[in-house]
């Protein structure tokens, strides 16, 4: 995410937040404000030195998932082991959008782009030791050609980028081969309907991070063949998220920030009715 500014350093006016170069507007500097996700066992004593009345507590990754659920609604999103919020204090275009997912409702293009999907399979990946892959490496590593054409990178930077986005550590000696800084985290895999006991071609990849009441849409990777693209696949993927959420009864969906300004970020506007973060509080927007 870039280098924390530091007093005296540099010529930036807002020392006291994390700083990076915009990656929506040349010529821009990002701040945000960032903090370390507690661990399941820090949500649970933060948890226990609340509980006052001494009610039965749920098991410590429920409580990092119910504190997950409170930043989120605070308008932060995951990045590896850490949460962080846009606050730049000379640009306010980073909004914060949701959905309440049982109010969702698809437009006739989104219901179209359902029924061109219909060969395709969807599986639920919550193995942290699934979460970076072979596989998944290169359909990342095509998908991070096509978006930075400039930047060389080897497949083992791939892979790591991949395991800090999905929050993937290598554990100590001893332990499991891998682990997730968050318990709420998984993959949802979108494969081609194969024939017989063979996977289908993967062509795409959420990186999802599931609270106790909530799914927030962490990162999207997909194929950039020709064939794939045809099918709007990104499109394709929200829409099952969105289902996925209303399934488990969750109330919200969080779709990251909404960017009026920048074309690869209008799109969430088009998933109605949505609420955007403005001026403290969520508001209810219907184009």
């Amino acid at each position: 995410m870039g280098t924390t500014a530091k007093p005296g350093e540099n010529s930036d006016p807002f020392p006291n937040l994390f700083a990076s170069p915009c990656g929506y507007f040349d010529g821009r500097m990002s701040h945000y404000a960032v903090f370390r996700l507690p661990s399941p066992e820090d949500a649970y004593d933060m948890a226990a030195q609340k509980n006052q009345e001494s009610i039965r507590l749920p098991d410590a990754e429920t409580c990092q998932q119910i504190v997950f659920d409170s930043v989120l609604a605070d308008g932060f999103r995951r990045a590896d082991d850490f949460v962080y919020r846009a606050d730049c204090p000379d640009c306010k275009k980073c909004i914060p959008i949701r959905i309440a997912a049982a109010d969702f409702k698809p437009s006739k293009s989104q219901r179209r782009v359902l029924g061109r999907n219909g060969d395709v399979t969807l599986r639920i990946a919550q193995n942290p030791a699934d979460f970076v892959t072979e596989e998944k490496t290169v359909l990342y590593g095509g998908y991070d050609k096509r978006h930075n054409p400039g930047a060389v990178k080897s497949p083992d930077e791939y892979r790591a980028e991949l395991m800090q986005m999905n929050g993937v550590h290598e554990a100590a000696p001893g332990g499991e081969a891998v682990c997730a800084s968050y318990s709420g985290t998984f993959n949802m895999e979108y494969r081609l309907t194969a024939d017989g006991d063979t996977p289908g071609k993967l062509i795409g990849v959420g990186i999802i991070d599931a609270g106790a009441d909530s799914l927030s849409s962490n990162y999207f990777y997909y194929d950039i063949s020709p064939e794939t693209m045809k099918r709007s696949i990104g499109t394709y993927s929200v829409l099952r998220e969105i289902e996925l959420c209303r399934r488990l009864k969750f109330s919200w969906y969080y779709l990251g920030y909404w960017i009026a300004d920048c074309k690869k970020m209008v799109y969430k506007s088009a998933y109605e009715p949505h609420q955007l973060l403005l001026d403290g509080g969520w508001q209810i927007v219907n184009n």
